[in-house]
């Protein structure tokens, strides 16, 4: 099917009450307001219409910031950047983020927060993280989402080894999810943290 001059397979799309896209699998590469988009992989919509998330045919520039080809981007209804893949080390306010960091960002561009991987099971401000995940952290530097290596006590209350758990920037629990690191299955983390379970 063709929508708007978009090639889109028929099989599992999604649309608004008014007929727009909602989500659908792209029938080959297409630039989508601007945006070069890889085929074969979903592009999701807002009901305005405007592109919601894809994945990038080559790596882009979005709002100064260098996204690798093959990897997913979400963007702001108002087209702003919201989290992405670094295709190089990222200098922010005179901070260095490396290649291969997630960085998430508000409407006005704004940095959020950013994940960044560790080489070994190790404590990070006061927290016993393992390697198999990403830590997540605020723009500050306090962690946002960390996955416990070991059995950890915040603010009174314990948490087994494999707790994703989710803080604000004071520390305080948000939330957590219990991840069993020790049965051998690979699992795919949250593209992005704390601010995926408000954003709509």
């Amino acid at each position: 099917m063709i929508v708007n001059g978009i090639e889109f397979l028929d099989e599992d799309a999604e649309f608004f009450p008014n007929g727009s896209v909602h989500d659908a699998t792209l029938a080959s590469d297409a630039v989508i307001q601007c945006i070069p988009c890889l085929g074969d992989r979903s592009a999701v919509f807002f009901p305005s219409g405007r592109l919601k998330l894809c994945w990038l045919s080559q790596t882009t520039v979005l709002d100064g910031i260098p996204c690798p080809g093959d990897r997913i981007v979400y963007l702001h209804e108002n087209g702003g950047l919201l989290n992405a893949s670094l295709a190089s080390d990222v200098e922010i306010d005179g901070v260095l983020y490396q290649s291969d960091s997630r960085l998430t960002f508000d409407k006005t561009g704004k940095l959020l927060e950013y994940s960044h991987e560790i080489d070994a099971d190790r404590i990070i401000e006061g927290f016993p993280c393992t390697s198999h995940f990403v830590v997540w952290r605020y723009a500050g530097g306090k962690p946002s989402v960390i996955l416990l290596s070991a059995p950890h006590t915040i603010n009174g209350q314990e948490y087994p080894r494999g707790a994703e758990v989710y803080l604000s920037e004071d520390g305080e629990v948000i939330d957590w999810y219990l991840v069993d690191l020790d049965s051998g299955n690979r699992y795919k983390q949250r593209s992005y943290g704390v601010f995926e379970l408000d954003w709509e």
